[in-house]
């Protein structure tokens, strides 16, 4: 594979003429005569979590209904992609963004022999190739499907996040608006009481929120304010597969915990004084006697689940907490294209809510920015045209379907967004698309809910959610028109 698809643009100066071999892993066994390549971009999946999908799930419920090919295609510095790309300077990770990515896939699809079919020519544009994907890896389909429509018959997007954005507050505000009451209650007061300390100002008050917690060698404020913000994120690990959930309410969960009224962690037993003290320092003294319990609950739950197995190791939660400076792919794309910065916000200012945040007021984008810069040697912030061109939340695109989870902490940077803006409804929600190109969003679904499967023995009643079997049922109907009409165009004749 190329290394560099554009050595005219000085965007990848100094360009290069090295190549790379190009992972993937594919299934074939339901491959029949005339059938189409359906390719799986992973993003920055691994494949031994992803693997399963050919096996299980929409790639593979698409492969057998259809007569196709299936292949999982890893997309450069992913994937055990090291060479030529490692270390991960900013000067070896120029060559690392979305539009090289897509070139990767359209070169792929002109160029690949399918292991056990070389007898046959299925490259594109002779053989219908349909790609799909989910979250970054969404966008990557959608955008390639946009970009080569000559190349991709047709596309699919799960959870794409489609729009790039600097200031991604919307995405911790989901969890605040479809979150357990209860919690979503508890979990604004005490990190508004938080807040409240960090931003006074007084060191003394600070030293001694980070004395309670234990976090006393967790060194930058805004590190501890990270980890305080860390459980309403665990709302994305909801999924509807049997043990592979990560439930956010119930015995155990962060919710349980802070919305107690009895103590739960005796090592915090010695604490109610200063639990009281700090409830009034952060500005909640007239809720003092039904915030105590749930304060204490939350100091026990952070240090349970963030602090203890760091110091069992180290003398230092800086060791294990403070902002990496250490450059990542996925996060390099975050910097140079489509930022999403995962961001709070100030309760009532311009183009925010007037409730309070479920995530500390200390991240902000210039935070996530002046990280950006100092790690990967950045003069600017990131460049959002590079997402934006292809339609941001107005793409669509002729066969190319569109999915979202309702509550998914992403679904604000997606095309089938509830809002463009806040307060300013998404119009193109009032319909489901066409039946050429559906827009679906799957009731009560987090994260690429429709990527899921499995085997006919691990169904139950409920399992799929019935939004999720409809959702499959809606994509493969889909992908079966377009397949006829590839037909009908091309002069040949396919059982479906």
């Amino acid at each position: 594979m190329p290394l560099d698809h554009f050595p005219e643009d000085p965007r990848y100066a100094p360009h290069s003429n090295e190549t790379f071999v190009n992972q993937y892993w594919l299934d074939t066994s339901n491959y029949r005569n005339g059938g189409p390549v359906i390719i799986h971009a992973l993003g920055e999946d691994s494949p031994s979590y992803d693997l399963t999908w050919l096996q299980k799930g929409l790639l593979h419920e698409l492969a057998v209904a259809t007569g196709g090919v299936a292949i999982l295609w890893g997309q450069r510095y992913y994937s055990g992609h090291y060479f030529p790309f490692n270390p991960y300077t900013d000067q070896n990770l120029r060559f690392h963004s979305t539009e090289q990515a897509l070139a990767d896939l359209a070169y792929f699809a002109g160029h690949v022999t399918i292991p056990g079919l070389e007898s046959k020519n299925l490259t594109a544009p002779g053989t219908p190739w349909i790609v799909s994907g989910g979250s970054y890896a969404g966008v990557i389909s959608a955008f390639t499907r946009i970009q080569y429509p000559n190349v991709f018959w047709g596309g699919l997007a799960s959870s794409g996040v489609s729009t790039g954005v600097i200031d991604g507050w919307q995405m911790y505000d989901v969890v605040r608006r479809y979150g357990p009451p209860d919690c979503v209650e508890a979990q604004q007061k005490l990190i508004n009481i938080a807040d409240n300390i960090f931003l006074s100002g007084n060191d003394t008050l600070i030293a001694q929120l980070k004395i309670a917690f234990n976090a006393q060698t967790l060194t930058a404020n805004f590190d501890f304010a990270n980890v305080l913000s860390i459980p309403p994120g665990a709302w994305q690990g909801q999924t509807w597969v049997p043990g592979s959930n990560y439930p956010f309410t119930g015995p155990g969960t962060f919710c349980a915990n802070v919305t107690n009224q009895s103590l739960l962690f005796s090592s915090t037993a010695n604490l109610t004084a200063t639990a009281r003290s700090l409830i009034a320092a952060g500005g909640w003294s007239n809720e003092t006697s039904t915030l105590l319990y749930p304060f204490l609950n939350w100091i026990g739950t952070i240090q349970s689940s963030y602090f203890s197995s760091c110091l069992r190791y180290s003398s230092s939660l800086d060791d294990c907490w403070a902002t990496s400076t250490t450059a990542s792919p996925f996060e390099w794309l975050t910097c140079t294209e489509y930022g999403q910065f995962a961001t709070s916000y100030t309760p009532g200012s311009p183009g925010h809510p007037s409730a309070f945040p479920v995530a500390s007021q200390l991240l902000t984008v210039d935070h996530n920015l002046d990280h950006c810069k100092q790690t990967y040697n950045l003069t600017s912030g990131p460049n959002l045209d590079y997402f934006n061109q292809y339609g941001g939340f107005n793409l669509s695109f002729p066969r190319l379907i569109l999915s979202a989870g309702q509550v998914d902490m992403y679904r604000p940077f997606g095309p089938l967004a509830e809002e463009i803006a806040y307060g300013v409804p998404n119009p193109r929600l009032a319909s489901n698309g066409t039946a050429d190109a559906p827009e679906i969003v799957i009731e009560n679904g987090v994260h690429e809910w429709d990527l899921y499967g499995l085997f006919p023995n691990e169904t139950s009643e409920g399992v799929p959610p019935p939004a999720v079997n409809a959702a499959h049922a809606a994509e493969i109907e889909a992908v079966k028109g377009w397949l006829a009409e590839w037909a009908e165009e091309h002069g040949g004749k396919k059982d479906l």
